[in-house]
């Protein structure tokens, strides 16, 4: 009995120090694992850790349903409120889903501002865009940025603005950079007055025919529509849209011209030439627009109509939406004029500045 008992302890005592080895082997294991860094790209390694945002403008991070991430590419969009004064380095950016839209705001844009339009109407030309770093070449050719501000003209206001144009709007987005991010303008209309361009047509599949403005901005082009989906498109209206409706387009165009600090063909841009340079781009918008069709209305009353809002509820949301949207931009969206003097950045503040150290 004695010799079996002398055994078992023995046993016992040899099985808790070989444990003891194998536990202390492996934590040096772990330890060294842990420690020993691991070859890979900064964006890998942020990617794993702190949440951050690439160089392309895509947010990496450790919530993949946040905001940031569920809006890309629509972050490389301003925040037309928020992000005031309008930066030089801003390329302003006019996104045309409807036809009955594109056409008379592009005239106008080329006659009463002389714009510089930028057309990328096909998924080829947004591809040789990207091929080509069109933002980026544009920089460099001073055709956008500081150095596109050939005359110096009250409060940063411009003439002959370059305009980029595309009723693509999630593969334009990602043509820009966080050092020329875009400043969005488009017009929104009811869901039963769409006349949505003949490329987007090619783009979304048929079943895609109702809430075509929800699938479209949510990137999500069949099956079911949620409440996510609506989201990304109130974000883009709400956020990165100075917002025009199609039975406003006059008023529309004209505070957007406004807002961007462009001065009408035949206009001063001085202090003292304001009243007369919105007379003469007032009365350019509203000569154009005598040649264009109104909004189409439709009786709410009949059983087309609430079948069509059924199919559509998601989208006729988004119009409303857009509406409140613009009444909230009266007070918003302001003049760069305007915008610059509330910043301290305008020309009547530098010179009050040169004033207080000439006295001194």
């Amino acid at each position: 009995d004695d010799y079996f008992s002398s055994g078992s302890s023995f046993n016992t005592t040899k099985a808790i120090l070989y444990g003891g080895a194998i536990l202390i082997l492996l934590v040096t294991l772990f330890d060294t694992y842990f420690r020993t860094p691991i070859k890979q790209t900064a964006d890998e390694i942020m990617g794993a850790a702190l949440p951050h945002v690439t160089s392309d403008g895509k947010y990496h991070g450790r919530y993949p349903n946040s905001l940031l991430t569920l809006f890309y590419p629509f972050t490389l969009f301003r925040d037309v409120v928020l992000d005031q004064p309008v930066d030089v380095n801003d390329v302003p950016f006019f996104w045309h889903a409807h036809v009955s839209d594109e056409i008379p705001v592009k005239k106008i844009l080329k006659t009463c501002y002389a714009a510089d339009l930028v057309e990328l109407n096909t998924e080829e030309d947004v591809e040789e865009a990207k091929k080509s770093k069109l933002v980026s070449s544009l920089a460099s050719q001073e055709r956008v940025g500081p150095g596109s501000l050939n005359e110096q003209l009250y409060n940063g206001q411009r003439r002959e603005p370059v305009v980029i144009t595309s009723p693509y709007i999630r593969e334009v987005a990602e043509l820009f950079t966080q050092e020329n991010m875009g400043r969005m303008f488009s017009f929104y209309r009811h869901p039963i007055d769409y006349d949505v361009h003949p490329n987007l047509k090619k783009k979304l599949p048929p079943e895609a025919v109702n809430n075509f403005m929800t699938r479209l901005l949510s990137g999500i082009h069949t099956g079911e529509l949620g409440f996510k989906e609506l989201g990304i498109g109130k974000q883009v209206i709400r956020q990165t849209t100075v917002a025009g409706t199609r039975d406003l387009m006059s008023e529309s165009i004209f505070r957007i011209a406004k807002y961007l600090g462009w001065v009408p063909v035949g206009g001063e841009g001085t202090k003292l030439s304001e009243e007369k340079d919105d007379t003469i781009a007032h009365l350019c918008i509203d000569e154009i627009l005598k040649s264009y069709p109104g909004e189409r209305y439709a009786d709410h009353n009949s059983f087309e109509w609430r079948a069509f809002y059924k199919a559509n509820k998601m989208d006729c949301q988004l119009y409303e939406l857009a509406r409140s949207t613009w009444r909230a931009q009266i007070q918003t969206i302001i003049p760069l004029t305007l915008q610059k003097k509330r910043a301290g950045e305008g020309d009547d503040d530098e010179k009050k500045d040169e004033d207080e150290d000439g006295e001194e």
